[in-house]
């Protein structure tokens, strides 16, 4: 998907259409970026002399934006009903929330202050889904819902959240690393991992601009800028 400016002469989210780029084409590069769990989910995409037919245009020229934020609801509707769970390979032995099973597991499922954690973790969850059904039947009527960005938050902190609950279960066992300690390993990966949600979709910065703007309806930042043709922006 590329989005470009094709208009310089409108004000900045006019002006931008929506393309789809064929990749396997010389003056396309791909640099894969290492995260900190090792893995490579995101890269950086460079462009020389690279061409996109004009009948891969999506929409019309100029719509861009609209079709990127069509675009970003479903992402965003992906990444906030669900998420990626421990790597270890290693399963819980009985049916039941995970934490409650590693809590039960470690000897700890009695101490009253992580069983508040889990309890807290557990109905962020729920109440998560609830948006998230809401937030489907939204785009099933057409519409990009601004209510997206709440389940992509929430999922955001949910991930952070559990992360932190399931290193307070592990105590000093959590700092331990490798295949020979999969609780750990799980423990560890969830935690960085957690930023990768964070990040993607749009960051948690971005998600509450938006919440606060689309869905509660405060007032915007000053744009001074807002009805400028994009070529006379400052840029300095």
């Amino acid at each position: 998907m590329l989005i470009a400016r094709t208009d310089w002469d409108v004000p900045k989210h006019k002006g931008i259409s929506f393309f789809f780029l064929p990749m396997d084409q010389p003056g396309v590069e791909i640099r894969p970026l290492r995260q900190i769990t090792n893995e490579s989910h995101f890269n950086e995409v460079f462009f020389t002399d690279a061409l996109v037919p004009a009948e891969n245009l999506l929409a019309r020229p100029g719509d861009g934006w609209r079709v990127l934020n069509t675009a970003l609801a479903y992402e965003r509707s992906m990444m906030g009903e669900a998420a990626r769970g421990p790597r270890s390979g290693v399963k819980e032995a009985t049916n039941e929330e995970p934490l409650i099973a590693l809590a039960r597991e470690a000897g700890r499922l009695s101490d009253p202050t992580l069983r508040q954690d889990i309890a807290q973790a557990i109905a962020y969850k729920k109440l998560n889904a609830l948006n998230t059904e809401r937030a489907k039947a939204d785009l099933e009527q057409g519409t990009s819902s601004s209510i997206m960005s709440l389940g992509k938050l929430a999922m955001s902190r949910i991930l952070h959240e559990e992360a932190r609950v399931r290193t307070a279960i592990l105590g000093a066992e959590s700092l331990f690393e490798g295949e020979q300690f999969p609780r750990a390993e799980d423990a560890n990966f969830l935690s960085l991992n957690a930023y990768f949600t964070s990040i993607g979709g749009g960051t948690d910065q971005i998600q509450r601009n938006i919440i606060g703007e689309r869905v509660l309806g405060l007032p915007k930042e000053p744009e001074v800028d807002k009805t400028v043709p994009f070529r006379d922006v400052r840029t300095s």
